[in-house]
């Protein structure tokens, strides 16, 4: 069992899961084991998120404690097995540590802050599949290209 906290590059809890810049790993006993650097940080969409979140996963992490975080990662993290806490954004590390600052155990993905972005607009194609626009009544869809009568397009021959 071991603990991963969100981090600025200031050592506080950052205010938010994706654009942490690290996640310090401690075990159960509060001994720092390693820094798992977050270079997608700056990305937008959800590619990045679900890397470090296997990451995690890989280094037997059990409990995360972060800032905030977005409802569609919450529930990925909570899917996956993990405890996820929130405490104030900006609290400084050695108070988490030492129980000083109250955690917030996050049970449901609806806890997380909304997505900003319509679902699937990030571009990562994590929102349902983008159906094709319907036809506007009264039009005609031509599906074939005609191009009878032209011979040349810019000095290249057809």
């Amino acid at each position: 069992m071991s603990l991963a906290i969100a981090v600025t590059p200031r050592n506080q809890v950052a205010g938010h899961f994706g654009k942490a810049s690290a996640f310090q790993i401690f075990d159960a006993q509060g001994t720092f084991i390693t820094l798992l650097e977050n270079s997608g940080s700056r990305e937008i969409g959800c590619k990045h998120k679900k890397r470090i979140q296997r990451q995690l996963s890989e280094l037997g992490v059990t409990e995360i404690i972060l800032g905030n975080v977005g409802q569609r990662s919450l529930a990925r993290l909570l899917g996956a097995g993990f405890t996820v806490s929130r405490v104030p954004a900006r609290s400084e590390l050695s108070a988490v540590l030492a129980g000083e600052v109250t955690r917030e155990v996050l049970l449901s993905a609806e806890q997380g802050r909304p997505c900003k972005r319509e679902k699937g607009d990030c571009g990562c194609g994590c929102g349902s599949k983008t159906k094709a626009a319907p036809a506007k009544i009264g039009t005609v869809v031509n599906t074939k290209p005609v191009l009878s009568g032209l011979t040349k397009i810019g000095g290249l021959k057809l």
